[in-house]
């Protein structure tokens, strides 16, 4: 059993589709909330689009956290 990763207090979720293809969700962890128009809930957030491994679906949640965290700041 593998522990998905923790970036920047959000746990990062990917898993495969049936077409090979895969999908990122982030659970924020923080006390701080991530809200974007991509929230299922206050804490959950689907990324948009599809990746082509499981490496991709990390590294684009990674960077929408990174820009997500980037507003909160302005």
């Amino acid at each position: 059993m593998r522990e998905d990763p923790i970036y920047k207090a959000h746990r990062i979720h990917v898993t495969p589709l049936s077409n090979g293809r895969w999908i990122s969700l982030i659970v924020n962890m923080g006390k701080t909330k991530v809200v974007t128009k991509d929230s299922l809930t206050d804490t959950v957030t689907r990324l948009p689009g599809e990746y082509v491994s499981a490496a991709a679906a990390l590294q684009a949640a990674k960077q929408y956290i990174d820009e997500a965290r980037g507003t909160q700041d302005e």
